[in-house]
Order: structure tokens, then sequence, then C-alpha cells
């Protein structure tokens, strides 16, 4: 009991002057800590900034940007050394709520997610977000492909798909109402075979300078796109017509056209089948013609189905001409001999007269071909049953009967419209030779 008197004795002694100690001390140790751990201002740079609330601005059907200057914030940061030596700008987050929204200023605010509790301050240095607020623009787009780069030789592209092809964009009415193409590109360079492939999807103004698609809503940024890549191949145009030129006028058989050939492009499978291209005779028609005739066709509206031409660009109305001339006369002597008769009656014979060893026989036609015809090349016929019908004889008697000859001709050989007659004798057929020249003015006698 007594050392516990003597303790707090000894306690209570000089009060005062230890209770300034330690006031001394404790002011001494805040001293020591501020020269070693001092309070600073530090900047942190480069901080985003979050949009809050942006469907207010949706549901007024406008659209919001945030100015580039407005993206991100630095912000002066106050605290310990030791704080500050442990942070970055990853630990602060930086918003603007557009329900703030005041003529175009949206107040910034900024957080610390790590020591907030030992952070004397966080002030942005610019207070204000700058906002540009518009009405509200839509536009739906169909996707177009561009190809780029070049097939190998003896290949083209052939048809380009693009699956689902429309695009809706919605922004700022101004920076939409400036979009006048959506298109993907797709490279063929070196490519053999068919394609898929997935592209971006970029959008051009009318003058073909690309648009920014920032701030935009996009409802899709790729599009699938097929490329079927077709087989090469150089045919034929081969041109025919109809009709016949007017009387004492022929084709020469020249075509004359200014397409001769077109290159197409295909599928293996609808090429294999196409050796040239046909014009329908119906296309040109020479009927009545007195000179050559000529036309103009469109190589392209005959093609087959499934093919097309490499070069949509190739020029393929071709001039066609048919050529047409007037025919020339001539007389050729032809041998009798050439000449037979037909359906002689039963019982009967008969022989050509009233003329010597040759006919005279006019032909017409083109000089060129008339140039090349030999009378030998020339035969003619008599039908008895032809005659009789002609001159209505019902039952033949010997007697001399004149009748026309029908003559054939060679190819591009005409009648000249001149009638040959001749004699037929008609006698009993005695297996041999009977010679009736006697009354027979320059008759010839024959079996």
């Amino acid at each position: 009991m007594k050392i516990l008197k003597s303790l707090g004795g000894k306690l209570i002694h000089n009060l005062g002057l230890k209770i300034l100690a330690l006031f001394l001390g404790f002011m001494l140790w805040v001293v020591v800590v501020s020269i070693d751990n001092p309070v600073r201002t530090q900047v942190f740079t480069s901080i985003p900034v979050n949009v809050e609330n942006g469907e207010i601005m949706e549901k007024e059907g406008k659209a919001y940007e945030v100015a580039e200057s407005s993206r991100t914030v630095s912000v002066s940061v106050r605290a310990e050394r030791a704080i500050l030596d442990q942070l970055s700008r990853d630990n602060f987050v930086a918003s603007i709520d557009l329900a703030n929204y005041s003529d175009g200023r949206v107040p910034i605010n900024v957080r610390a997610t790590r020591y907030a509790d030992r952070i004397t301050s966080v002030t942005p240095r610019t207070p204000y977000a700058v906002v540009s607020v518009e009405e509200l623009g839509e536009r739906q787009f169909t996707i177009e492909a561009e190809i780029t780069g070049s097939v190998p030789e003896g290949y083209s592209v052939g048809e380009v798909v693009v699956a689902n092809n429309l695009v809706r964009v919605a922004g700022p009415e101004s920076i939409v109402s400036t979009i006048e193409r959506a298109v993907v590109k797709v490279s063929v360079k070196g490519i053999t075979r068919d394609i898929r492939t997935e592209s971006l999807i970029e959008f051009y103004d009318k003058n073909g300078n690309p648009v920014s698609t920032n701030g935009l809503e996009l409802s899709r940024t790729e599009a699938n796109v097929l490329v079927s890549i077709w087989n090469n191949k150089d045919v034929p145009v081969i041109y025919s017509y109809t009709g016949i030129p007017a009387d004492g006028y022929a084709t020469t058989g020249n075509v004359i056209a200014s397409v001769n050939n077109v290159v197409l492009k295909g599928s293996a499978s609808n090429l294999s089948g196409v050796d040239s291209i046909s014009i329908p005779a119906a296309a040109v028609d020479i009927t009545g013609a007195t000179s050559s005739v000529t036309v103009t066709l469109d190589i392209s509206d005959y093609l087959p189905s499934g093919v097309d031409l490499v070069d949509p660009e190739s020029n393929t109305v071709s001039t066609v001409t048919i050529e047409i001339q007037a025919l020339e006369t001539i007389n050729v002597e032809v041998p009798v001999s050439n000449i037979t008769i037909d359906n002689v009656p039963q019982g009967m014979a008969a022989t050509i007269g009233g003329v010597g060893e040759t006919v005279v026989v006019s032909i017409r036609g083109l000089n060129s071909n008339l140039s090349t015809v030999n009378p030998s090349m020339i035969t003619g016929r008599v039908d008895m049953n032809d005659l009789a019908q002609v001159m209505g004889i019902t039952d033949w008697v010997i007697g001399v009967y004149e009748a026309n000859v029908t003559f054939t001709y060679p190819e591009g050989i005409y009648s000249g419209n001149t009638a040959v007659v001749v004699q037929i004798i008609l006698h009993e057929d005695l297996g041999t030779v009977i010679n009736l020249e006697e009354g027979l003015d320059g008759g010839q006698a024959g079996e």
C-alpha cells in the first residue's frame, strides 16, 4: 500500500511539466512524419470520360457527341506522398451525366477507386465536358460488294452475293445524311475458285470519300460475301438469215459482221455446252431485197442462260450485212443426152426429136457462179405422166407430142424463164431402132 502511494505521488509530481513534455514529443513526431511523408498534389492525365444516361437523348430523338478534347480528362490529386506513389490513372473514374446537360456543357465528375479515404481531394483540371447535341438521323443502306485485285488469266469474277445485304445506321443527322454508299471490299488477287469471306462494312459520301463511323450506331459492322470465280471461253458468233430476195436477185453467200467472236464467262458446267453464239435466222430478213441488207444486232441479247460477257463494257453491237446482187442471164448448150424421159407408157418407147444434138438453155445466176457452170452439170427430164395430165390424155397412142423440159441446175443457178420445148416421139417398143425421121422436120430417131 505504501508502494502504490509512493508511485502515485511520483506520477503527479510535476504533472504540468510532464504533460508539456508529452505534447512536445507528439509535435516532434508530427514534424518528423511531415518531413518524411508530406501531403502533395499530383496530376494524373488521360483518364477516359464515361457517359451516363445517354438514353435520355435517344428518347428525345437526339444524338450527342462528346468533343474529342473532352473524351479524356486530367485530374489534380492531393494526398500524402506515400499514397500518391501507389496511385495511377487507372485508379480514377471520370464521368459525365447527360441529365446535367446545359448549353453544350456537362460537369465532369471524378472519383478515386483506391485509397479514397486517404486522399484529401480529386479535382478535374477541366471542370466541364463539351457535348454537341443534334437531331438523331437514321437510314438503311443496301451493302454493295466492291471487288479489288485481278484473277489469273483465263478466269473471271462471276456472281457476287452479299448475305443479309442491309445495314441500319443511326447517329447525328449531320453525319448520317452525308452517307451515300455502304461497301464491303473483297480481294480476288490470284484466286481461281469460289471464295466466301467476311468483310468490314465501309461508308462513303457522294464524292467517294470515307465517312467515319465514330459516334454512329450500326446494326452490323461486317457482312458475309460469296464470290464465284468463273472460267473464260472464246467462242465464234454464227449468223443466219431468212427470206428470199426479189425475183432476179440472189445472195452471194457472204455474211459480213463487225463482231465475229466474244469471250464468255460462266461456271464450268454452263460453259461446257456453249461452243458458239447462234443468231437466229429471224433476226435478219432479206425477203424481197434488191440490194445488200444491213442490220444492227446486240450479241448480248442472244447469250445462253448461265453465261455472261467477260467484259461487260466490250462492244457487242454487231453490224451484219448480207450481200445481195442482181442475177445475170446466159445461154448454155446442153446435150440432148442429158435429158431423160420418165414414165413412158408400157409397151411403148420414146425418143426426143425436133432438136439437134443440143438444146439452148437460158440460165441465171451471180456472175461468180455462172463462170463455173459446165453444160454437163445441167440435166433435164420430161415426165410422161405430167404431160398426160397437161394434155388431158388418158390413153397414149403412137405419135409426136410437144413437151416442156424441166431442168435441174447446180447450186446458185436458176432458170432463165425461157421454156425449152422438145418433141417426144412415141412408138411401139419393138426392141429395135425404128427410123421415124421421115415426115419429121429436123427430128431425131431413137429407141
